[in-house]
């Protein structure tokens, strides 16, 4: 009976062990569908996490970045250190249609300031083409982007701007604007 004891023991041991370094592992790119690959490249970039950033338009780790897609991902590391935000939460995603073989996905966010109120949180909209390869979906670069595709944007945007979303958007954005006039 005591070798049971311990043997279970051991078992539960081991098996805490296990739960503790799953939990510690790094966060995953999500590119199981367009918009999980979205989240995965708005959450990356949150965290600083280059390796993710880079997987999320497709790269492999030992690859070298492009000096036109680098420059992107230094832009948005810079834009995402100015936001400040201790915590990001994902308020919708949707794809809005196909531009030959690239989808274009939007994603609101809302982000909470770092040195904000609790309850204070930031919307933002963010749009991106996404293509599917045979691992799964990878966001396109901005240097990719063809007249096609940002056609297509800016008649999309023109549509998405017509809808309830947008507007609970709208009136979001407008109400943290109010409370934070700075």
């Amino acid at each position: 009976m005591k070798m049971i004891k311990k043997g279970i023991i051991l078992i539960l041991m081991a098996s805490v062990c296990v739960l503790i370094m799953a939990g510690c592992r790094e966060k995953k790119v999500n590119n199981k569908s367009p918009e999980a690959v979205a989240k995965s490249l708005i959450r990356a970039y949150q965290e600083e996490n280059i390796q993710n950033v880079q997987k999320c338009y497709g790269l492999e780790e030992d690859e070298e970045v492009p000096k036109e897609l680098q420059e992107e991902i230094d832009y948005n590391i810079r834009l995402f250190k100015t936001y400040n935000a201790q915590n990001i939460e994902f308020e919708k995603s949707e794809n809005l249609g196909k531009s030959g073989e690239s989808q274009l996905i939007y994603v609101w966010f809302n982000y909470e300031p770092e040195e904000g109120k609790k309850d204070q949180k930031c919307p933002e909209l963010s749009f991106h083409f996404v293509n599917k390869k045979e691992k799964g979906y990878f966001v396109v670069p901005a240097k990719d982007v063809t007249e096609e595709m940002s056609e297509y944007s800016r008649t999309s945007y023109k549509k998405f701007m017509e809808t309830d979303t947008y507007k609970k958007y709208q009136k979001a954005l407008k109400e943290f604007q109010e409370n934070n006039p700075s």
